[in-house]
């Protein structure tokens, strides 16, 4: 009780401070920890505990800014790649805040297609577009990218065939593929690719070059580069070698 009134109070704390404040080994405050979270009492975290309240602060704030960076060219992005998209399509996005702008325009547009996501956000976004079929993929939820993942040795809703799938990605190394933070969604997009028509990797220019945790897709699974029209040069021949073609937002608005 003394431990939970003190995470309430301060926000969040280490098991070493706890066990310091309360006199107590540091396996005494884990123990105690693992009861409080497992009632669903308070949020463990690594190295300590943070009450409930502040972990979703922390996950809405994250998520706003991740939202909120390089608005601009993620709307350029969203509009170009839209039109790329005809009635009847069946298309795939998955859950980046790039694709969650394809899914505003999709929602005002409201052509008759079938859109397939696992993010809850872009499933949000849809809700109110009569027109458009939405089909979600279930599994695991990942609290960090706020969408659903395939379970250990799964393959979730993979019968799906899509014309289009339009991803995007932490980072592009033309020459390479893509790269991301994110563990929980490897397997997915990889099984996503191979299922698509034609797979769209939709990226800002600041994301060139960049690398991340993990690669995700080669460039041999990129059949079309969304991207902004000024990048390095030695990256345009590189991306023509691969035979991935190219599709350019319009000028800067």
């Amino acid at each position: 009780q003394k431990i939970l009134e003190y995470i309430n109070k301060s926000g969040l704390a280490s098991v070493k401070d706890l066990a310091s404040i309360y006199s107590v080994s540091q396996m005494t405050i884990r123990r105690d920890i693992d009861h409080l979270a497992q009632a669903k009492l308070l949020c463990k975290i690594k190295g300590g505990a943070q009450c409930l309240e502040e972990s979703v602060k922390f996950h809405e704030a994250h998520l706003r800014a991740r939202l909120e960076t390089n608005v601009a060219a993620k709307q350029r992005l969203a509009d170009k790649a839209a039109s790329l998209i005809d009635p009847g399509d069946t298309v795939f996005l998955d859950g980046s805040t790039t694709m969650i702008c394809l899914a505003q325009v999709l929602a005002r547009y409201n052509r008759r297609i079938t859109v397939v996501t696992n993010s809850v956000l872009i499933a949000l976004e849809l809700v109110n577009a009569e027109n458009v079929r939405l089909l979600s993929l279930g599994g695991v939820f990942d609290r960090e990218t706020f969408t659903f993942t395939l379970p250990a040795g799964g393959n979730a809703g993979f019968d799906y065939h899509f014309a289009k799938a339009f991803m995007s990605c932490s980072g592009f190394v033309p020459g390479e593929g893509t790269y991301e933070n994110s563990v929980a969604n490897l397997s997915l997009k990889r099984q996503v690719a191979r299922n698509a028509d034609t797979v769209h990797l939709v990226v800002d220019t600041e994301k060139f070059g960049k690398r991340a945790l993990n690669r995700v897709l080669g460039m041999e699974d990129i059949d079309m580069l969304i991207t902004e029209p000024e990048y390095d040069a030695q990256y345009k021949t590189l991306i023509s070698k691969c035979g991935i073609s190219e599709c350019l937002t319009d000028d800067k608005r």
